[in-house]
């Protein structure tokens, strides 16, 4: 017997898996009527309703789940449903511009706004239930889709919504064009939604339930995997995949059921060249979301809280700089540190015949440190693997730093020591093997060296 509603959930969710449709709708009419305003809960029943073929029911709970989180908070719950609905040729049009309305760029309800708290499923319920009660199968479904589709009873909305990640940027039109793009997925717990290693042409919205971020690591000669982040509703991944044909550097799968909306590289291309807002706002979300992880992850950070990392970082000067661009030159001062945002760069050291890489650097990767350390001139040349993103701090401002924070010095003495010992290795190998695959540096083209002259500021 259950003991609490989540274990009455529990039992209903059982119920439907083994074929018993009825016995399950029994049980999701007492958790309904116990919890009245979990809307995640209607969703449910109306996902059960569109499984057994009653449409008809499905579409109005469905419609009334997608008015309660327009209102409520949760657009992209919202229009989770309003895909559903368009799918069945209900018409949407007033629900999807009732959505754009409220969360568009010049809403007056969007701020700092506060969702609602899950609903308590630990709550213990009566001895003695019982979960098989007499009343007819239709009842039985009508009774229980009434309930699911009645509003009524909703007294209090938040008065402040929060906004959406890059829509609320927009205009209503752009909006509007944007989300009518977009492509529901629906997945189950345990699926794959991206994989770690393949090509990303898509980002996704996170609308419903939670995904988990796992990479795979390999650590004291043995493969491992870790769990980064864990995401829920509203969050966004993947977003690498619209500025880069990288690798994925994670894999994301699902946490329970999860629904989330789909946007490829080819649609946002497309809706850009459209709608040349819609390109403003992917990028200055990309580069947001770039910074933030910058910040959190980067070793250069760890040692300042929130307020002082953000300080830290607009010290920093942005140059966008195109392919084959040399920003550190072997045998020059160092004239700061340097630090990459987006992209890529080769680390090149003369050998005596030829420039050969020595090793690759991506985005979170620092370089100019040896120079800056030790006082002397750069020990190899950098150059950029296409388009890149560089953060530039001055030597100057560099110097303040490291006599002021004693754990960033020893932090750049270790890796500026590293670094030359594997560039010794490197050399060593070339030197005994001499074999192909080294890579000049006149290789593919001219190369440019960055000056202020040609610099685009970000």
């Amino acid at each position: 017997m259950p003991g609490t509603l989540l274990d009455l959930k529990r039992e209903a969710e059982q119920r439907l898996a083994a074929g018993n449709v009825i016995g399950a709708l029994k049980v999701y009419r007492l958790v309904l009527e116990a919890m009245p305003l979990d809307f995640t809960l209607r969703f449910e029943i109306a996902d059960v309703f569109n499984q057994i073929g009653e449409k008809k029911y499905a579409a109005a709970i469905y419609q009334s789940i997608a008015q309660f989180n327009i209102r409520a908070g949760a657009p992209l719950t919202a229009l989770v449903a309003i895909k559903i609905l368009d799918g069945q040729n209900v018409p949407v049009d007033p629900l999807l511009d009732t959505l754009a309305h409220t969360y568009c760029k010049n809403s007056t309800v969007l701020g700092r706004g506060v969702r609602p708290a899950p609903p308590d499923y630990s709550a213990p319920i009566r001895d003695g239930i019982n979960l098989d009660y007499d009343m007819p199968e239709i009842e039985v479904r009508e009774g229980l889709a009434r309930m699911a589709a009645y509003s009524g009873n909703i007294e209090h909305y938040p008065p402040i919504l929060p906004p959406i990640a890059i829509f609320s940027t927009l205009d209503h039109n752009p909006f509007a064009r944007l989300m009518a793009l977009m492509k529901l997925k629906r997945f189950q717990h345990g699926d794959t939604v991206i994989t770690e290693g393949t090509v990303g042409d898509a980002l996704y919205f996170v609308a419903r339930g939670e995904v988990k971020v796992i990479k795979n690591i390999k650590e004291d000669g043995e493969e491992k995997q870790i769990r980064l982040a864990r995401l829920g509703a509203g969050t966004i991944f993947g977003e690498m995949a619209l500025i880069s044909s990288d690798p994925r550097g994670a894999s994301v799968v699902c946490e329970g059921p999860v629904d989330v909306f789909e946007l490829t590289r080819a649609q946002v291309e497309m809706i850009s060249a459209e709608i040349p807002v819609i390109a403003g706002a992917m990028s200055r979300f990309t580069r947001d979301r770039l910074i933030a992880n910058l910040l959190n992850t980067n070793p250069l950070f760890a040692p300042f809280d929130d307020a002082n990392r953000k300080d830290l970082l607009s010290r920093f000067v942005g140059h966008e700089v195109p392919d084959k661009t040399i920003f550190i030159e072997q045998g020059k001062p160092g004239n700061g540190l340097y630090l990459i945002l987006q992209g890529a760069a080769e680390v090149l050291t003369w050998n005596g015949d030829e420039y050969i890489q020595v090793a690759k650097l991506g985005p979170g990767d620092l370089a100019g440190e040896i120079s800056l350390i030790h006082q002397e001139p750069a020990t190899a040349t950098v150059r950029t693997m296409g388009k890149t993103t560089l953060l530039f701090l001055a030597r100057e401002l560099f110097n303040t730093l490291i006599n002021a924070v004693p754990e960033l010095l020893k932090h750049f003495n270790k890796m500026a020591n590293q670094r030359l010992a594997d560039t010794e290795l490197k050399l060593k190998a070339d030197r005994i093997a001499r074999t192909t695959g080294h890579i000049a540096i006149d290789e593919g083209g001219e190369e440019d060296i960055l000056c202020d002259d040609d610099i685009v500021m970000l």
